[in-house]
């Protein structure tokens, strides 16, 4: 399952209309979804080709701050930008002041096969960066719903507006406890980690 028929599947169960997706690279995800208004943001194109999904052609901070104040919603947020922790973080905190009450973000890259492909600046072709920090972060920050789905890098689902019954833990990360051993010891309970068929069965 990739992470477009994930998003595809919240879509056509609640009905959204307006799709955000921060990060579009070549496109290949965006094209795929099926909404009546899509917003694509993404400061880069390759090979200074033009990506015609991409109509906000900046990084998400200033998409955030071009929007910002003004009544703009979105159903549905997904989440693939810079691979970065500490802008993924911002990215959550700016995608949440705009999604609509039961609205829905989608984040990739959180569960990472292996420590490698997780470093800080790039050192890897496969790459997820240290995303699965931010959902860490999320989990202990909001009381939003979370789970992950896993497949397709980890596709992390963040429901607005419906409380999620056990938090990871009590306030804050411990020390350590978002390093990787520590990460890939927990990542079950940590990313509350369902399987394809569990998405299906429950979410279908």
């Amino acid at each position: 399952m990739q992470r477009f028929e994930i998003i595809n599947t919240f879509i056509k169960n609640n009905n959204f209309k307006n799709y955000l997706e921060i990060g579009v690279f070549r496109g290949q995800n965006i094209r795929e979804i099926i909404a009546e208004h899509k917003d694509g943001v993404d400061p880069t194109t390759e090979l200074g080709k033009t990506i015609p999904e991409i109509n906000y052609p900046i990084t998400s901070d200033d998409f955030f701050e071009l929007i910002k104040g003004h009544n703009i919603k979105y159903d549905i947020i997904f989440i693939d930008g810079l691979h970065h922790a500490d802008q993924v973080d911002k990215d959550i905190e700016n995608a949440l002041n705009h999604l609509v009450d039961k609205g829905i973000i989608v984040m990739h890259d959180c569960n990472p096969e292996k420590e490698e492909y997780t470093s800080v600046p790039r050192k890897t072709g496969i790459w997820h960066g240290d995303v699965y920090k931010s959902a860490l972060r999320l989990r202990q920050k909001y009381p939003h719903k979370f789970i992950t789905v896993d497949t397709d890098c980890g596709c992390g689902v963040i429901f607005n507006g419906i409380e999620e019954d056990n938090k990871c833990s009590n306030t804050s990360l411990q020390e350590g406890e978002d390093s990787w051993a520590y990460f890939d010891k927990h990542r079950v309970k940590l990313l509350n980690l369902i399987s394809v068929d569990e998405f299906k069965a429950t979410y279908q």
